[in-house]
């Protein structure tokens, strides 16, 4: 009995010493595990970013090292807005962003000299721009990942899903500067509209081809030019002329669509400029239009004098999935991939990509904004970040 006593003495010793041991190597390898298993899929792969395996990477102390957890208090006097960035909450301050973990910890954060702080994200990467400074400043969720300094203040940006930038200021000689830089931030494109204002840009998922919309006015008309253009040249594609809208948004699709949203119409086209599908509403009715990362739009428009609001989805290939409505204006709308996300005070309703509803949330107070992050809807209420 004596001996068998020993036995598991000894056993029970090798165990705890086990567990000592696996305290202290289960950190390396988990990086080497995870480093090796993302860079081997960037080989395959081709089109995932370097920089998002890098992030990775770096963001697995955060397995270990958790937040306080939502709900998450921001900073209300210098808070703008909250998005998404590479499957994180990306929070925009004034001077500042922040990217946080799913347990609320800090990842990174990175100063912005300017006092309106804009953001565009797109496949883990967000392009940092103000309407009051010349400088545009590309980060990933760990890092910065370099900057570009205009001659004037930027007015317009597009980023593509593979790091493209391009960028739209005025100059001497032109009412705008159109310019793309490639992922080395180097220049690769760049036209001229000497009498337009350059209001939005979209770059593919390539960065190869692009679609700007230019405002202008004639005999007291407001019109908008919808320009298509493929990099190796400086001839459009397709230069499409619309009397009496202002196209507010226009995005270029991972399907190669285009869909341009207008304060009286939304046009789908394809790559080359035709029309593929138009919708029509009353002029400035529009009251929201949100984008995910891959192309697809949801446009919401006002009906009966505000008594009713039409949801309209596009998909990414161009076409309409989804024509619904809801009572009043909602104050918040967010997509991602077939679901969609709106809000009125502190109710909640997700719908599917056909309009068909799926889900209800009760929030704990009036939503002010609400995004998806990794397929969790998180929202802002009461100056918190709230995670459903």
């Amino acid at each position: 009995m004596a001996d068998k006593k020993i036995i598991d003495l000894s056993k029970q010793r090798n165990k705890k010493l086990l567990k000592k041991i696996f305290r202290i190597i289960r950190i390396p390898i988990v990086i080497l595990v995870v480093g090796c298993a993302l860079f081997l899929s960037a080989r395959l792969l081709g089109n995932v970013a370097m920089s998002n395996v890098t992030d990775t990477v770096r963001e697995v102390k955060t397995w270990f090292h958790k937040g306080n957890g939502y709900p998450h208090e921001l900073d209300s006097f210098e808070f703008r807005k909250v998005t998404d960035i590479g499957g994180k909450p990306l929070v925009i301050y004034d001077e500042s962003t922040q990217v946080l973990s799913s347990s609320a910890g800090e990842i990174f954060s990175l100063k912005f000299d300017s006092a309106d702080t804009k953001v565009i994200s797109k496949n883990g990467r967000a392009l940092v721009y103000s309407s009051s400074s010349n400088k545009v400043v590309l980060q990933s969720r760990t890092e910065e990942l370099g900057k570009i300094d205009e001659s004037r203040t930027v007015v317009a940006v597009g980023l593509s899903k593979n790091g493209c930038i391009a960028t739209s200021h005025s100059s001497d000689e032109a009412q705008s500067v159109l310019t793309v830089y490639d992922r080395y931030f180097e220049k690769s494109f760049q036209w001229n509209c000497s009498q337009e204002r350059i209001s939005d840009i979209g770059l593919s998922k390539n960065g190869k081809n692009l679609v700007i919309t230019v405002v202008g006015t004639e005999n007291a008309e407001i019109y908008t030019r919808i320009i298509i253009f493929n990099i190796n040249s400086s001839e459009p594609k397709a230069d499409l002329r619309y009397r009496g809208t202002l196209f507010l948004e226009a995005v270029y699709t991972d399907s190669n669509r285009i869909v341009a949203v207008g304060d009286n119409r939304t046009v789908v086209l394809d790559k080359n400029g035709d029309t593929i599908e138009e919708l029509v509403y009353s002029e400035n009715s529009i009251s929201a239009v949100c984008v995910d990362d891959s192309g697809n739009v949801v446009v919401c428009y006002e009906e009966f004098g505000g008594a009713k609001t039409a949801i309209v989805r596009f998909a990414k290939s161009g076409k309409k999935t989804a024509h619904f409505t809801v009572d009043g204006t909602p104050d918040c709308v967010a997509i991602s991939g077939g679901k969609i996300a709106v809000s009125s005070g502190a109710d909640i309703t997700v719908y599917t990509s056909s309009g068909k509803e799926s889900k209800k949330i009760d929030a704990e107070h009036t939503v002010t904004d609400l995004f998806w992050s990794s397929g969790t809807l998180y929202t802002v209420e009461n100056s918190s970040i709230y995670k459903y």
